[in-house]
C-alpha cells in the first residue's frame, strides 16, 4: 500500500475532546510525557465517536489511552514480542516468527501508531471503572479479536457498540484487537480501498520540536 503523506500536523489531544485521556505506555513517556498526540485531523474523529457513544450510552465516555507510538518504542515492542513467540514456540523462525509476533505486536515498518494515525480506546463509565469488553486492553489472548465466538453476548454488544462509533467517525477498526482503530495509515487505506494512505510514519520527541517524517 503507497503513502503520500498530506503533512498533517501531529498534536496533543486537548480540551477541544470531550472524553478522556489516560496515557498508559509508561515507554512513551521520554517522548510525550502524559500526553497522547495524534494527527490533528484524528481530534476531531474523536470527539465524532464521543457523541455518537453519548446518543447511546449517555452515562460513557471515550477514553483514549494510546495513539502516537515513536519508532523506537514500536521496534522494541516488536522485539519484545519476537522473544514471548519463541519462549512459546522455540522452532518458529523467518517469516513465520515475524507473523506470529505481529499478531500482537505491529512489524514497526508497517505499524499504525508511528504514523499518528492509530488509536487505541475503550468506553469507560461514571462510576470510573472500564466497560468490560471480555478481555483486557493489551491481553495476549485470542479473545480480543472483535468477533470472537467465545465471549459473552454482553461483551460482545459492548464490543459492536465502541466499533459502532469510532466507524461513524471515519475511523477503520483493527479486527484482531477490539481496541484499535486508526485512520490515515495503511490498515485505513486497505480497509475502505483507498489508492494510498495519506499518513506515513513519524520520528518525534517534544524536546526536539517539530516532527519529521521516517522514510
Amino acid at each position: 500500500m503507497p503513502v503520500e503523506d498530506n503533512d498533517d500536523a501531529l498534536i496533543a489531544i486537548g480540551s477541544e475532546f470531550s472524553g478522556k485521556i489516560l496515557a498508559i505506555d509508561t515507554t512513551m513517556k521520554a517522548h510525550t510525557g502524559d500526553q497522547i498526540f495524534v494527527r490533528s485531523r484524528v481530534v476531531p474523529m474523536l470527539e465524532m465517536a464521543q457523541c455518537a457513544l453519548r446518543k447511546i450510552a449517555p452515562d460513557c465516555d471515550l477514553e483514549v489511552v494510546c495513539g502516537y507510538r515513536h519508532l523506537d518504542v514500536q521496534r522494541q515492542q516488536f522485539q519484545d514480542q519476537i522473544q514471548h513467540v519463541l519462549r512459546k514456540a522455540p522452532s518458529l523462525s523467518g517469516e513465520e516468527l515475524k507473523e506470529a509476533a505481529h499478531r500482537f505486536s505491529a512489524v514497526p515498518e508497517v505499524a499504525g501508531h508511528p504514523t499518528g494515525g492509530a488509536v487505541d480506546v475503550r468506553i469507560m463509565q461514571s462510576n470510573g471503572e472500564a466497560l468490560s469488553m471480555g478481555t483486557d486492553l493489551g491481553e495476549d489472548s485470542m479473545d480480543t479479536y472483535v468477533f470472537s465466538p467465545f465471549i459473552e453476548r454482553e461483551h460482545w454488544r459492548n464490543r459492536q457498540n465502541l466499533r459502532f462509533c469510532m466507524l461513524r467517525a471515519g475511523f477503520a477498526p483493527f479486527d484482531g484487537e477490539w481496541w484499535h482503530f486508526s485512520f490515515g495509515d495503511r490498515e485505513w487505506a486497505r480497509y475502505f480501498n483507498k489508492e494510498k494512505a495519506i499518513y506515513n510514519q513519524l520520528s518525534f520527541t517534544m524536546d526536539k520540536g517539530m516532527p519529521s517524517t521516517s522514510r
